[in-house]
């Protein structure tokens, strides 16, 4: 009788210890079936740390214990953390939750404010596609750099073309040359990041545009409200200082189409990925009952 309370008392010990180290995080649940790490569901299921969920048909809505709402649309592939959804294939989102985040390719797309709404999704090309369904919305590499900021309605393509290691950040960029306190900023005309750029020649491009191009500075740090300093290797004027009185000249002037920050490619597409619904239509659409 001692031996099988003792052995009794050791499964209910071993079991709370596996429960405590595999805690639940939320639940997926869906209008028909998906599959939750290689096993088929119809309806919810419980999500864990690293669960990997495939639809097919069905989108998948995601409720996690922090508050934050995802979703995965049909034919997509990811995994699910408390702190981040990793997309594999497909498309998602994310909305009401600042600390989560997306991530494709490494990359990583997060509301930057309360209420944002974040889409991400990978193409046929498996760029990383990003939109800001009410913004805004930051993209970041894997180390952290700002690789652009999103309002509503916009939508951008990433592409990481690989570099060697140890080598510098390469960064090609268009938009207004102005100076701040002695100190050389230009906001990137695609992903609405600024940044000081440091070099010979750069004060007789002030307030003109310009192309840039050169490496980011990891050790320099910049004045607000650039987030890097790039050292300059080359900078051609695009058009020349706005004549007096003409106010809004940048508006005129043809944008960029692409930008290089850190090495990804960042370029402006069209609104696609933003009017294409995923999950959540509008703001008062009900949740899905389990």
């Amino acid at each position: 009788m001692k031996t099988t309370l003792q052995s009794l008392l050791a499964l209910l010990v071993a079991g709370c210890l596996l429960a405590a180290a595999d805690p639940a995080i939320g639940m997926a649940v869906a209008r028909g079936s998906f599959r939750a790490d290689n096993s088929r569901v119809h309806g919810n299921t419980t999500l864990f740390e690293g669960t990997r969920l495939e639809t097919t048909q069905a989108s998948v809505e995601l409720r996690l214990q922090s508050g934050a709402q995802l979703g995965l649309a049909p034919e997509s592939q990811a995994k699910v953390y408390r702190d981040r959804l990793v997309l594999e294939r497909g498309r998602a989102e994310v909305r009401s939750a600042v600390t989560y985040r997306l991530e494709a390719r490494g990359l990583r797309a997060a509301p930057a404010a309360a209420r944002a709404w974040a889409r991400i999704g990978l193409d046929e090309q498996n760029r990383v596609l990003v939109a800001a369904i009410r913004g805004p919305v930051e993209v970041r590499d894997p180390a952290g750099l700002l690789l652009a900021n999103l309002e509503a309605g916009r939508t951008l393509m990433f592409d990481p073309q690989g570099q060697q290691p140890g080598a510098a950040a390469p960064v090609k960029i268009t938009g207004l040359l102005q100076r701040k306190d002695g100190r050389y900023l230009v906001t990137d005309e695609v992903s609405q990041v600024t940044f000081e750029v440091t070099g010979a020649g750069l004060d007789r491009h002030v307030n003109s545009r310009v192309e840039i191009s050169g490496a980011i500075d990891p050790a320099a740090k910049p004045v607000a409200p650039a987030t890097q300093v790039v050292k300059v290797t080359k900078a051609i004027g695009l058009s020349g200082a706005p004549p007096a009185g003409a106010g809004g000249w940048a508006a005129l002037a043809p944008a960029a189409k692409t930008a290089i920050i850190g090495g990804v490619l960042v370029g402006a597409t069209v609104g696609v990925l933003a009017a294409t619904d995923v999950i959540f239509k509008e703001e008062e659409k009900k949740p899905v009952s389990p």
